[in-house]
């Protein structure tokens, strides 16, 4: 195919290829998602230019026209913002909601360690965090099942909420994470094996999350800005 890669004869990189290289810099969300969209716009530049190539033209103006056919690499990325932010969203939510019983856990045995045998006054108290949990599992459900298959039934939740939803998610693991990590700092606990994993899950999730917010804050701000 005369797309990609290496120009055969100067060795240099082809129109092609260098366009690929500038539009991947510029498409948000996750990594295999970004590749598997560039792997498909590479075929289709392929395409365009094998069909320039039959009609006469050199490669370089073959290639020139088949990537101006496409867009720029901006147009390009701004078109599938909408769906890499929403699949983006998808996938951090989906985390959280499976991984936070495994962070909670080890909260639970270390502050809570008989939750049966108290009501859930005495479970709040002994665990504020847990009505910033109960919102965050809100919000992520909210999410996940209005940006997936049960949008059928119900109102579609647009990129940009599916990026304020992942925002808030992120936030409110984070206001509750510092908020544990704060109590048993004020408090003596009897078992420091469960105070190091409590501790130690909480301070990942934090990074985490941190990560997510910039990420998804970038995301939102671009879809403001298109």
């Amino acid at each position: 195919m005369a797309g990609h890669g290496l120009n055969p004869t100067t060795g240099s990189r082809t129109l092609v290829a260098a366009y690929l290289d500038d539009l991947g810099t510029k498409l948000p969300g996750p990594r295999r998602h970004r590749s598997q969209i560039l792997i498909e716009l590479r075929d289709g530049l392929d395409v365009a230019t094998e069909v320039h190539l039959a009609a006469g033209m050199t490669a370089e103006r073959a290639q020139a026209a088949a990537v101006a056919q496409f867009g720029s690499p901006q147009e390009v990325a701004d078109a599938f913002a909408g769906e890499l932010t929403t699949t983006y969203a998808r996938r951090v939510v989906a985390t959280y909601i499976a991984t936070g019983p495994l962070v909670g856990i080890w909260w639970l045995l270390l502050l809570r360690p008989d939750p049966w045998q108290t009501g859930p006054i005495a479970m709040i108290a002994a665990i504020p965090a847990l009505p910033l949990i109960a919102i965050a599992i809100a919000v992520a459900g909210g999410a996940l099942a209005t940006t997936g298959r049960l949008m059928r039934w119900l109102p579609e939740t647009s990129p940009q909420g599916a990026a304020a939803a992942t925002i808030a998610v992120a936030g409110v693991s984070v206001a509750a994470d510092l908020t544990m990590i704060g109590l048993l700092a004020a408090s003596a606990t009897a078992s420091a094996l469960l105070a190091i994993m409590a501790v130690a899950t909480s301070v990942s999730r934090i990074v985490c999350s941190t990560a997510v917010l910039y990420r998804a804050t970038r995301m939102s701000r671009r879809r403001s800005a298109a």
